[in-house]
């Protein structure tokens, strides 16, 4: 009988769920074998440790409620070099278990259905499930069966820096419940918790983060279920920039704790009219009033310029109740469209809401968005070009001596490729019109390099979304030809027909398979591998990698089947 057979049978509503957000986890006879108030030996269940680390990287909390005093319980971590930074909350105390269970469900807006608890005593576990019936409880003796659950199985690892933020929303969320007992007053407390909130509209280099949250959420996204695939939400999102919508997110913080971005807005201008066609917060912030400030935020935005009234698009679920609930909270009026379509609308005119929430700061800084790459670009890198890199490599990047779009603005991501150079014992050039002393980088030109890089000098050669920023991006490609060696591989990666216009400092050009394919005629070159990102008819992105065969040496000019976007000024090549 496999895993699946046997959740079926036992543990049948845990393999139903449809998202696990915490697993909340005993410690004796648990993550170690022995009773640590008992003086026993401890032993390391390695295993699950292992487990619980894994999801720890895939964003699910991991939380431990423990009939321990907590001073033993980090004495016995330090023992057995247990990290204790994957662990969202340690509540480590005498009370019931079940009481500290429905505190943290309670105090971090879980829905009980998304928790799993693991403990090896049957009465602590149905103690708990008589408590908290929708809960899932879990005998530690069945714990690997998680491994099979096709949520855990099919999440992937996140970034530290978003996983943190999470973990950092969930926190301050418990810190401030428990800190609200030593407050009189309701005004006072709030005004103590010193939350803060930025707006503004995002770049597409951007558009990632920000489709992943209307991905991820539901109980506060505006019209669940609409945005659930990745590729389809991005697609939307960037067709709505290039057909002049605005896209507002939403970061906050709170006792000088960045919480990330917990808010997102795609805005529609027809006249004096706003409507918000999609909307969402993160689960992480629900009852801290972020919600609410967010909108009036958005509001004295809107009126700024000029917008007299304001339509929100909503569809109404049994999920998504508090959407309603803020709304008509700020003076919002419904009217029924279609069974749970609603639209809300509200005249800015006169808007006064009940309470302008004066004790969260809007911020002038714009919203805190970490960047961690384009993951189509990283994915293509890390399966298609870096297996193909031999020690004693010579590579030159042209035009992104930071890294940015390969991830490495984040520690992480950066450290990870730079040990990579290191053991290959690589020769990484980075070139880029700008100095930047902490990367150490050539500053010069890729359209010209000769002064600078020797013909036939490099075994791989990278231009990663440069082409659009050059003057002449022909020149650029003779030039990756010109250094390349014979058997070296050339990396091009560059938006095409979709890609919204992103001046850095400028941005002249948009370049499909067709043409970009051309500049590596099958003579002297073979394709390795060719990627579009989107629509194939009208991708957002090239993404080519090719390998040299022969001495060439072209002297590329203007393609001629380019055609100028008047309203964009781009010019775009198929």
């Amino acid at each position: 009988m496999d895993k699946l057979e046997i959740m079926n049978g036992k543990y049948k509503s845990l393999l139903m769920a449809d998202k696990i957000k915490a697993v909340i986890t005993d410690l004796d006879n648990t993550l170690w074998s022995g009773i640590l108030a008992e003086k026993q030996k401890l032993v390391l269940n390695e295993q699950y440790y292992e487990f619980l680390k894994t999801i720890y990287s895939k964003g699910i909390q991991i939380i431990i409620v423990s009939k321990n005093d907590e001073s033993d319980v980090l004495n016995a971590f330090n023992k057995l070099k247990i990290d204790k930074n994957i662990f969202t909350l340690i509540v480590s105390n005498w009370d019931p278990k079940y009481l500290n269970i429905d505190k943290i469900i309670q105090q971090m807006n879980f829905r009980p259905e998304t928790i799993i608890f693991i403990d090896d005593n049957p009465f602590e576990r149905n103690e708990v499930k008589s408590k908290i019936p929708k809960i899932n409880c879990l005998d530690i003796q069945d714990w690997n069966l998680l491994m099979g659950l096709p949520y855990i199985k099919n999440k992937q690892v996140e970034n530290k820096s978003e996983i943190k933020e999470r973990v950092n929303r969930y926190i301050t969320s418990f810190k401030a419940n428990e800190l609200r007992k030593n407050f009189k007053e309701d005004i006072e407390f709030l005004k103590s918790l010193k939350r803060e909130l930025s707006i503004g509209l995002i770049s597409p280099d951007n558009l990632d983060r920000f489709t992943r949250l209307f991905v991820v959420t539901h109980r506060l996204n505006f019209n669940p279920g609409k945005l659930e695939d990745y590729d389809i939400a991005l697609d939307y999102l960037y067709n709505k920039i290039n057909s002049g919508y605005k896209l507002y997110a939403i970061s906050t913080r709170e006792n000088d704790v960045s919480l990330g971005l917990t808010g997102a807005f795609v805005v529609k201008i027809e006249g004096d009219k706003a409507i918000i066609e999609n909307g969402t917060f993160s689960c992480g912030i629900i009852g801290r009033d972020f919600e609410q400030k967010a909108l009036i935020a958005l509001i004295d935005l809107l009126k700024k310029d000029k917008i007299r009234k304001l339509d929100i698009f909503v569809t109404l679920t049994s999920t998504n109740k508090r959407v309603k609930e803020i709304l008509e909270e700020l003076g919002f009026k419904d009217t029924i469209s279609n069974e749970n379509q609603m639209i809300y609308n509200i005249s800015l005119d006169n808007f006064k809401p009940k309470k302008y929430y004066e004790w969260i700061k809007i911020l002038s800084m714009p919203p805190e968005m970490d960047y961690f790459g384009i993951p189509s670009v990283i994915n293509f890198f890390n399966k298609i070009v870096k297996p193909l890199i031999k020690k004693k490599s010579n590579i030159i990047n042209l035009g992104s001596a930071r890294g940015e779009v390969l991830g490495h603005l984040q520690k992480d991501a950066k450290d990870e490729f730079y040990k990579f150079i290191k053991n290959y014992n690589i020769q990484y050039t980075k070139l880029d019109l700008d100095s930047y002393p902490e990367e150490d980088n050539l500053v010069g030109n890729a359209e010209n390099m000769k002064s600078i890089i020797k013909e036939e000098s490099q075994d791989l050669v990278i231009a990663i979304e440069l082409l659009e920023h050059t003057e002449s991006y022909w020149n650029v490609i003779n030039e990756m030809i010109r250094v390349c060696k014979v058997g070296g591989y050339i990396f091009v990666t560059v938006p095409s027909y979709n890609y919204p216009k992103h001046e850095y400092p400028i941005d002249k050009w948009r370049i499909g398979p067709k043409t970009l394919s051309n500049f590596f005629p099958s003579t002297h070159f073979k394709v390795i591998n060719l990627e579009l990102e989107g629509n194939v008819k009208a991708p957002r992105r090239c993404m080519i990698l090719v390998q040299k065969l022969n001495v060439f040496s072209p002297n590329y000019g203007i393609p001629k089947n380019g055609k100028t976007d008047w309203r964009t000024g781009l010019t775009l090549f198929d």
